[in-house]
């Protein structure tokens, strides 16, 4: 049954209950800390290409420090979402990952597209989706930055950023090794041998190795979405002198022969306008050959989304390895900074998409990818004013074979075999005046040119669709990003912000593997996307407490919207409007206990959607935007055994929300709440540490994709894992 979205737009009630009863916690939080003088750590972020106290920054940011991402058994790339509020992520699999920040996302599955919400590494662009999937090991904090960041990062960061950040090469030997176990045969290794090798050369070697078996049974066939991944990091750190120092990061992953298409079958039907609808076991639609049954007349006789029938093994390689030189230089009246990054990757990906044993939907990609990027900055302070300026430069390809195989009576097999290539240069620059005591002004400005081309070529329809025959096959998208802010600080400890930022996404093609092809549906434009934003960042009781806001409003131009016409993929530039509003907050209430908390809310719009069926457009919410969610954590640790025992829960709740724009009655997921547990023991040095955790703890089903495929009866869901549980042991060494 559809949902009415303004009814589910304006329900604050069963979130108000949440709001008090946090309120009064943290009421009587703060008052019982009054008399102890434990405190926060400072965070520091690089949200201004430079080293700074989060507190200081008028952007909001949260940032995870690698104790943190530790104690929370943060481990997957995708886990931080769990702890940030406005931030969600979709993802079929580890060929593909998309993160959606604040209601800004970019769904199309399709290799060669590039997200909205920029991915950097060790200061370095991410552009390929499918890259940005792995584990997290040896990190010294991953930073996420919500809100255009098009001044200072730019590139296609409309919707904000994600920055994970290595830990780099120490003066002193150290070094680390753990090892975990746990249920679905899970066994994972994370180390780092590191330290001096000259008086001016250090190195660190870091490794992390994950396997366990299947998630999802296949009654006739391997289990699937297992893991079998290695990845290294290599880094060599020099020091010439006492003003420079050349950082080379040598690193690479490895995801080999796993099942993939770990979807869970469910029977649909396209409703009036077009959109897919569950259909109970009894419902004869005119899409199925039974009752209950896809267009294959399947029916999956299990009620459990992890056990599935597919008779098609899916597939999983993925080979990444790259290469960053990182060089600072300080001059007595400037810093300079080079940061050059190369990126490689060959990735080979199958599935089952009709998710039964009948042999009627397959979907196979091919995707061959390099990226070269290079930026030259240079900052410096000048008296009251300080000053960043720089270039950057971008040259990626990627080739690229999708093909679908469908039952010769629905069409039979179809094949999409096509290059982009992308020259992208820009130049940028942002000052800092504080013009008078505790008062400063921010001006930033960027320009981008992108240079962009496509050869596409469509089978069976023969179409062959490059700059030779059609000129919007080769393109030059010019953008003009900034940001205005002004920040005032009434005391030491507290900052008030308003900004204005701007922020782009150059347009591009969709390449599409089935239907009919119109040539002139393949190009989109450019889209902008305006935030109005205002907030505050507050230390209190002696420096035990922290408490950060932020309300905005997105002024959404263009928004490079993707839904599926039938099993057509296709991105069309709509008006979008988003409002909203985070805090956080962070108290020591007593030594040893830490209390998180994390609420986000949001209010979303795309304008005149057209429904697949052509019955009209229709206003709809963006997708993975819930109306509220919220984040808390808590950890306590005290003395015993001759050691440090801890205990620590985290949780979050997200309202109800949709996984496309469509707004599909398939897509629609109801609110969940998630909780996770650990308990340690650590010996006093700190050099022993073991642990116990449960990951969703109370075994939620809930979905983290879904893909509309009712014309074919059927219906993609992929369910987050179940419970999951086990150990790890850690020996630590070293300063």
């Amino acid at each position: 049954m559809t949902r009415n979205i303004s009814r589910e737009l304006a329900r604050p009630r069963k979130f108000s209950g949440v709001l008090a009863v946090a309120s009064l916690l943290i009421a009587s939080i703060a008052h019982a800390q009054a008399e102890d003088d434990s405190v926060l750590a400072e965070v520091t972020v690089t949200a201004q290409k430079r080293i700074q106290n989060m507190q200081d920054v008028g952007t909001a940011i949260t940032a995870f420090d690698g104790e943190k991402l530790s104690r929370l058994r943060l481990h997957d790339v995708t886990d931080i979402a769990a702890q940030v509020p406005g931030l969600q992520f979709n993802q079929y699999s580890a060929t593909i990952t998309v993160y959606n920040l604040r209601g800004v996302s970019q769904n199309d599955f399709s290799d060669h597209q590039e997200a909205p919400v920029a991915v950097y590494v060790d200061d370095a662009y991410v552009a390929s989706m499918g890259a940005l999937a792995g584990s997290m090991f040896d990190l010294e904090r991953v930073e996420v930055l919500r809100g255009p960041q098009g001044t200072l990062f730019g590139r296609n960061a409309t919707g904000g950023l994600i920055h994970y950040i290595s830990r780099r090469p120490t003066d002193t030997p150290q070094g680390y090794f753990q090892l975990t176990g746990g249920n679905f045969g899970t066994v994972q290794t994370e180390g780092a041998l590191g330290g001096p090798l000259t008086d001016a050369v250090a190195t660190r070697f870091s490794f992390a190795t994950d396997k366990h078996e299947g998630y999802v049974t296949n009654r006739i066939g391997p289990d699937i979405n297992d893991r079998n991944q290695y990845a290294a990091r290599w880094q060599f750190s020099v020091k010439p002198s006492e003003q420079g120092e050349v950082l080379l990061s040598l690193h690479g992953l490895r995801n080999d022969h796993e099942v993939s298409g770990n979807y869970s079958w469910g029977a649909s039907t396209p409703n009036a306008d077009g959109l897919g609808q569950f259909i109970g076991p009894n419902d004869l639609p005119p899409t199925a050959s039974c009752p209950g049954c896809d267009l294959g007349g399947y029916r999956n006789p299990s009620k459990d989304v992890f056990n599935q029938a597919e008779d098609r093994q899916g597939i999983f390689n993925r080979t990444t390895y790259g290469a960053t030189a990182h060089v600072t230089w300080n001059f007595e009246p400037f810093t300079f900074t080079s940061v050059t990054d190369y990126l490689r990757l060959k990735k080979r990906y199958g599935e089952d998409s009709d998710v039964s044993p009948n042999p009627i939907f397959n979907y196979d990609t091919y995707q061959r990818y390099h990226q070269f990027s290079q930026e030259l900055r240079l900052n410096g302070e000048v008296g009251t004013l300080r000053w960043i300026t720089g270039l950057y430069y971008l040259d990626y390809d990627t080739k690229n074979l999708a093909v679908v195989s469908l039952d010769p009576a629905l069409g039979g097999v179809s094949s999409a075999d096509f290059s982009l290539s992308t020259r992208s240069g820009s130049a940028f620059a942002q000052t800092e005046w504080s013009f008078v005591p505790r008062w400063t002004a921010i001006l930033g400005l960027r320009y981008t040119q992108d240079e962009k081309r496509i050869d596409y070529r469509y089978e069976p329809q023969g179409l062959r669709y490059s700059p030779d025959s059609f000129p919007a096959a080769k393109h030059t998208f010019d953008n003009v990003t900034g940001k205005v802010e002004l920040d005032f600080k009434p005391t030491d400890r507290t900052l008030l912000y308003a900004s204005l930022n701007r922020g782009a996404k150059g347009g591009g093609w969709s390449a599409p593997t089935a239907g009919i092809i119109e040539p002139d549906s393949l190009p989109y434009r450019q889209e902008t996307l305006t935030n109005y934003e205002a907030g505050s960042k507050s230390t209190f009781l002696d420096g035990a407490a922290r408490l950060n806001a932020a309300v905005f409003y997105y002024d959404y131009r263009n928004y490079q919207a993707f839904f599926l016409q039938g099993l057509t993929q296709v991105v069309a530039n709509r008006d979008a409007r988003v409002k909203g509003g985070e805090i956080e907050f962070a108290i020591v209430p007593a030594r040893g206990l830490n209390i998180e908390l994390g609420i986000s809310a949001l209010s979303s719009t795309i304008f005149d959607v057209p429904m697949p069926a052509g019955t009209g457009d229709r206003d709809r919410v963006m997708p993975q935007a819930p109306k509220w969610s919220v984040n808390a954590a808590v950890r306590y640790e005290w003395h015993a055994l001759d050691g440090v025992l801890s205990a620590g829960v985290d949780t979050k709740w997200d309202d109800d929300q949709y996984f496309t724009m469509l707004n599909a009655p398939v897509d629609f997921e109801p609110a969940r709440i998630v909780t996770n547990a650990r308990f340690g023991y650590a010996t006093l040095d700190g050099r022993w540490e073991l642990s116990a955790f449960v990951r969703n703890l109370a075994d939620r089903r809930y979905r983290v994709y879904n893909l509309d495929l009712s014309p074919l009866g059927v219906n993609q869901s992929v369910y987050a894992p179940p419970r999951l549980w086990g150990a790890t042991v850690a020996y630590r060494w070293g300063k």
